[in-house]
């Protein structure tokens, strides 16, 4: 019987190619696209999960409660850890990571800066789960001067021989041995490193530091531990050992355990990139959606063409076949078109992977495909597709009563409202992300072109790694102003697209001296005139004023609004904490100037209160060039940065280029939406294409009658278009609100947001209109040149 089903559905198929052309290619495109959305948030909901004992991994996030304003850090006290683990026998394990960012290892003659590097415990291999190629996971960190290499960073230093047991000196002269070799870090994890590097003499003597939040910290817990029994232990552990730091500061803290595995989607704390849980729902959705366009196309043009086959149902009852077997018949044609489309699918995605990879940023393999979860969805697209497209025109065409069909007096207006409710709600689905699109293309160009507030454009900064080579900073900076081509230097305790954390100043008040943390700054006399930034109030630091590196601050707007300050020039801020028992307190400045509000980081953050001190050839530079010769400008800069520190690798980057960075990952996901969003659209305007092509068919004899009474090719176009028109119109009050809420929530998420703006949406439900019309005007106009002679000459 199956096989009966399946050679009349394949007749069927080949009978009316345009029918089934149209179907195939919709489902094709639904299910490709379908299927590489779903690639990309299976690899989003892997992150971490590759960990022996990720379920049982937790991180300590930090919460820094001062008077006016909370704080929440994914770092930690480096005594928190280890006091945990002392004080709780249920602590199974924890480990500690201290960020040293970008190093220069010397091996030989080469050097090498490397990126991401940590010092960690040794228990690091206990809690995490990484594969070693060479080495004892049990021992490679286990004494001093140690370091494990990733298998990248070892081929970068030492090629094809083996690196355990090499020698690798840092900028200070301190050598380590590496003692292991590490299979990369998979993509898929929230923390990648190249080098891991065993606890230093100075991470050592501030084991047990309550004080500074600088590194972060992991727990490994029982499993199907309930986290609310360690979280209500904090409390003690705060009045045991922390309360006394902080309290008479006026600052609590208290802390959470967040999951590993919900590390990459569920966190979004200062300094963190990564995923969004949002978007996962999101592309989630679109799939979806694809695939109910690609299904709801097929309903249509199944149920538009019943005239087609109303007779053969007709004549299949008259000859005793059961209902049940005519709907088993339909849907073995949408599970066999489904089918048919799902292998031309897996064809394309394999194809496509690599180009959709370098869209989305991410290093999706082919053996996914292959995976059983994969597999198993690709069952659930014949299944969902399959049957639910096919259910509804199988119980209508199922339904047919034999006498009325053959008698010639079957009308097919019966399914014609649910074809117009199918119809509304593929273009309120193609318009809702049509504005959507625009809306998150709109914030993007918004943080890309809002004022910094300074000059970030041709912009080079250069980074040091320690403080020797500093001393020939003024004489590089000379040779450099000798240069036309070079219009300012000046340098900085940390680059301005990402100034550090926060410090503890004693700054006067309405009410008196209070103890309240800042961001702070290091900047010499030429920064702010570099950086083209503004003083709204005060002068700037002066070299013909000595004492300026002494007793003058600098500070943003942003410090003078959390003071409410009136007047805030000559205000005393102690750079530090107030002296205790009669010790000798840290030097106390006042406030020279006020400069107008920078982002000291990217849009996604808000403006931080600043102070900025005066210093002299700081760790980062930032020479200002002009926009000609920029090639042999840098060239020149980079002569020069040898001559003055011949023993140091001359690396650089523009500032503009942070920043564009900090947003990279969301015009990633940008792009992909616009495309599957175009994906949609094409899917609804092929299935309106089929749709226009049938009823024009079906009204071409009253088109003929038409054209004989005189009516014109424009009045006809008009009649076949305003049906359509009509529904698409429909459309526009479901998708507006549905796309106004969507946007209005998700532009939340930013400090700093565009406005939505009426025009989007009228320009979308323009462009929409436009798109139905061309899709229909195409048939439209076919029918109505259609000689009458033709389409009357039966009757």
């Amino acid at each position: 019987m199956l096989l009966n089903y399946l050679k009349i559905a394949w007749r069927n198929l080949r009978k009316d190619k345009f029918y089934s052309l149209i179907n195939i290619l919709g489902l094709t495109i639904g299910v490709t696209c379908g299927l590489l959305l779903l690639l990309y948030v299976t690899d989003e909901l892997s992150y971490d999960r590759y960990h022996a004992n990720g379920s049982q991994i937790y991180r300590i996030v930090s919460h820094i409660t001062e008077p006016d304003k909370v704080n929440r850090w994914s770092s930690t006290q480096p005594a928190i850890a280890p006091t945990l683990k002392k004080d709780y026998p249920f602590v199974k394990n924890y480990v500690r990571l201290f960020p040293y960012g970008r190093v220069m290892f010397r091996q030989g003659e080469k050097r090498f800066y490397e990126e991401d590097i940590y010092a960690a415990d040794s228990t690091v291999f206990d809690v995490f789960s990484y594969k070693f190629i060479e080495g004892d996971p049990k021992t490679a960190l286990a004494q001093p001067g140690s370091v494990v290499l990733t298998q990248k960073a070892a081929q970068k230093f030492f090629g094809s021989k083996s690196a355990v047991g090499q020698s690798l000196q840092t900028n200070d002269t301190t050598f380590y041995k590496v003692t292991a070799v590490l299979e990369d870090v998979p993509k898929n994890s929230h923390l990648t490193f190249n080098g891991l590097m065993s606890i230093g003499q100075n991470e050592r003597s501030q084991a047990g530091n309550f004080g500074g939040f600088y590194l972060y910290s992991y727990l490994v817990l029982p499993e199907n531990f309930d986290t609310k029994v360690l979280e209500s232990k904090f409390p003690e552990v705060y009045d045991k050992y922390i309360g006394p730091i902080f309290k008479r500061m006026g600052i609590k803290v208290t802390y959470e355990l967040q999951p590993l595995t919900r590390i990459h989607l569920y966190s979004s704390m200062e300094g963190e990139s990564n995923g969004n849980i949002g978007y996962v729902y999101t592309f989630s959705a679109v799939a979806f959606f694809m695939l109910l366009i690609a299904s709801i196309n097929y309903m249509n043009l199944a149920t538009a063409r019943s005239a087609k086959r109303a007779k053969e149902v007709g004549l299949r009852k008259v000859m005793g076949s059961l209902r049940s077997r005519l709907m088993a018949q339909f849907l073995t044609e949408s599970v066999l078109m489904t089918v048919i489309a799902l292998a031309a699918s897996l064809i394309l995605v394999v194809a496509l992977l690599p180009f959709f990879n370098t869209v989305s940023g991410k290093e999706i393999e082919f053996r996914e495909l292959l995976r059983p979860q994969f597999l198993l969805i690709a069952l659930a697209i014949i299944v969902f597709t399959g049957f639910i497209s096919g259910s509804y025109p199988a119980f209508y065409l199922s339904a047919f009563e034999p006498a009325t069909v053959l008698k010639g007096a079957f009308n097919v207006k019966g399914g014609s409202f649910f074809r117009k409710a199918l119809v509304v709600a593929q273009f309120t689905i193609s318009l809702t992300m049509l504005i959507c699109t625009w809306i998150v293309y709109k914030q993007l160009n918004f943080m890309r072109n809002h004022d910094l507030g300074y000059d970030q454009e041709q912009v080079l900064t250069i980074n040091y790694e320690d403080r020797q080579p500093r001393a020939a900073y003024n004489a590089f900076r000379n040779e450099l102003l000798a240069n036309p081509n070079v219009r300012q230097v000046a340098s900085a305790s940390s680059p301005t697209s990402n100034i550090g954390g926060r410090v503890i100043f004693t700054v006067e008040s309405n009410t008196g001296l209070k103890e309240m943390g800042f961001r702070p700054m290091r900047v010499d006399y030429d920064y702010l005139k570099t950086m083209g930034m503004k003083l709204v109030s005060g002068r700037d630091f002066s070299e013909k004023i000595p004492a300026d590196t002494l007793n003058s601050v600098i500070i943003n707007q942003a410090v003078v609004t959390r003071m409410g300050w009136k007047q805030p020039l000559g205000k005393k801020i102690i750079l530090g904490s107030l002296p205790q028992n009669g010790e000798q307190g840290p030097p106390t400045a006042q406030v020279i100037g006020v400069v107008k509000d920078f982002h000291q980081q990217s849009l996604y953050s808000p403006i931080e209160p600043l102070i900025m001190l005066c210093g002299r050839a700081l760790p980062v530079t930032h020479i200002k060039i002009l926009p000609q010769n920029v090639e042999k400008t840098v060239a020149f800069i980079g002569q020069k940065w040898h001559d003055a520190y011949p023993d140091r690798l001359f690396e650089y980057r523009f500032l503009d280029q942070d920043f564009e960075s900090a947003y990279k990952a969301d015009e990633l996901r940008g792009r992909i939406f616009t495309a599957f969003s175009g994906m949609t659209i094409l899917i609804a305007c092929l299935g309106l294409f089929g749709l226009a092509t049938f009823t024009t068919e079906q009204r071409i004899k009253e088109i003929g009658v038409r054209k004989v009474l005189g009516a014109s090719v424009g009045s006809v176009v008009l009649l076949l278009s305003k049906d359509f028109t009509k529904l698409v119109l429909f459309s526009f009050p479901i998708a507006i609100p549905i796309a106004w809420y969507s946007m209005y929530t998700w532009l939340q998420n930013f400090p700093y947001k565009t406005d939505i703006g009426v025009w989007v949406f009228i320009a979308a439900c323009l462009l929409t209109l436009f798109i139905c019309w061309a899709t229909v005007v195409y048939q439209s106009v076919k029918a109505a040149l259609v000689n009458p002679v033709k389409s009357l000459r039966s009757e």
